[in-house]
């Protein structure tokens, strides 16, 4: 276990400085120190998340789920190595595991649209278009001047008009449906 005195220094850093205790405060240096504070678990994990996110980057599904366990066992709180986890899974096919991931992500890190947006995906690719615009939505409201973002919602806004068509439609495919309209308009027109 590594210990040092590190977790001493912000109380004096805090009463000697105005700034950094409005920082402290706000919890910035709170949650930096305590990164800091918690020694080479921390910087253990961090790498960790990085070489999964290069890996999963890479198309490297497998080797990244390896390291990105590992970082959510050694850090359990941290939003972006459960979202790599979850984009690794969904690499490999597993989607439940894929799902739980980015909602631990979304859960860990409510503010952050990245999040947001990634589980929102994985909810387009599993087809459940409904919690996808949810999260999109949400996502639009944090960041609203992401155009990737926006068109996420646009693409399943559209999926969802696609659903309700084809439901109206009688299940029938949209082809089958055009070519009728089409067959029935050529039919008014001829003489």
């Amino acid at each position: 276990m590594w210990t040092g005195y590190v977790p001493d220094m912000p109380q004096t850093w805090i009463s000697r400085s105005p700034w950094i205790g409005r920082l402290a405060m706000g919890g910035v240096l709170a949650a930096a120190l305590a990164a800091l504070a918690s020694g080479p678990a921390w910087w253990r994990a961090h790498g960790l998340v990085e070489n999964g996110a290069t890996l999963v980057s890479d198309g490297q599904y497998l080797p990244a789920v390896r390291q990105l366990v590992q970082a959510v066992a050694a850090a359990p709180h941290d939003a972006r190595a459960h979202y790599y986890l979850g984009l690794a899974y969904a690499g490999l096919g597993q989607d439940a595991a894929a799902l739980s991931h980015a909602e631990d992500a979304v859960r860990l890190a409510p503010r952050d649209p990245r999040y947001e947006a990634g589980l929102a995906t994985l909810f387009l690719d599993a087809g459940r278009t409904p919690e996808a615009i949810a999260h999109l939505r949400r996502a639009v409201d944090m960041k609203p001047t992401s155009p990737d973002i926006r068109l996420l919602l646009a693409d399943a806004l559209r999926r969802a008009e696609y659903r309700i068509a084809m439901r109206l439609a009688g299940g029938d495919t949209l082809g089958a449906l055009a070519r009728e309209q089409l067959r029935a308009a050529r039919e008014q027109a001829a003489p």
